[in-house]
């Protein structure tokens, strides 16, 4: 029974974002919100288990990595959603998500500490294509395995305009799993994913102490310095951040990447 559709992406690619909508628009339980990664779109890093057996229900796993026939539940899969953003913004998220977790002990930091820190890192990123996440692969290697691979019916969506519009663009999901939506509701499910409505619902977790989609309890200490799961939204940080040199790097590493998902449509 082919009942599995992946929303994939690289971690810190804005999949908390695309399923925070996709949610909305696909089931009628707002207050389920907090269970979206455990109980609705299963993660499949930490809730595999809890995939139901295969039927004649749709199923919805979000999944971080790279593309390969020994991917959880491959046997069961109909199709994939790759969310694909702009490989320095995800730079970026990842540096910050390294302040929540207190990696490399940037919780006790100095300034100028963390700074030759993040010099060191982004460095790495760029020689590296992003290999941050080994069990992801690299960057480079994660995008283009979904990109390349042939198995599987492949919608390529860019963050960057999920964000510009995201009305359009989860349309588009949802045309592409054969899901049937209003207007209304696609708006509506848009409206929820706002990220100060998911900052929302993060200020409750932590306020409950409950784990949900986005509080962890081994992450309280990072909570406690004013760091977030949902972070500054970066984009445009090639610019902002790169010298010219680094700039020119990036293109080499990642640009022929960019370039195949403009190619398969996400443009």
């Amino acid at each position: 029974m082919k009942d599995i559709s992946y929303i994939a992406a690289f971690p810190k690619s804005g999949i908390t974002y695309l399923n925070f909508m996709l949610f909305h628009a696909l089931f009628d339980r707002p207050q389920d919100a907090r269970l979206i990664d455990s109980d609705y779109i299963f993660d499949v890093h930490e809730s595999l288990m809890r995939v139901p057996p295969a039927g004649t229900e749709p199923r919805y796993l979000k999944v971080h990595f790279s593309y390969s026939p020994r991917i959880p539940l491959r046997e069961r899969a109909a199709r994939a959603v790759y969310l694909l953003r702009d490989p320095v913004d995800v730079m970026m998220s990842v540096w910050d998500f390294k302040h929540l977790t207190g990696e490399d002990g940037l919780l006790d930091a100095s300034p100028a500490q963390r700074e030759a820190m993040f010099q060191r890192f982004s460095q790495y990123w760029l020689t590296t294509g992003g290999l941050i996440y080994p069990w992801a692969g690299s960057w480079k290697a994660n995008a283009a395995s979904w990109l390349d691979q042939t198995d599987l019916p492949l919608l390529v969506v860019r963050y960057e305009q999920l964000k510009a519009k995201p009305f359009d663009e989860l349309r588009r999901v949802l045309s592409f799993l054969g899901r049937e939506a209003s207007d209304e509701r696609v708006a509506a499910a848009v409206e929820a994913g706002k990220p100060e409505n998911m900052r929302k619902l993060e200020a409750q977790e932590i306020k409950d102490g409950v784990a949900g989609v986005f509080y962890r309890p081994n992450l309280a200490r990072g909570y406690a310095q004013g760091h977030r799961f949902v972070g500054r939204m970066h984009g445009g940080s090639s610019e902002k951040i790169l010298s010219p040199a680094a700039r020119e790097l990036a293109q080499q590493m990642f640009g022929p990447v960019v370039a195949r998902a403009a190619a398969r449509g996400g443009a």
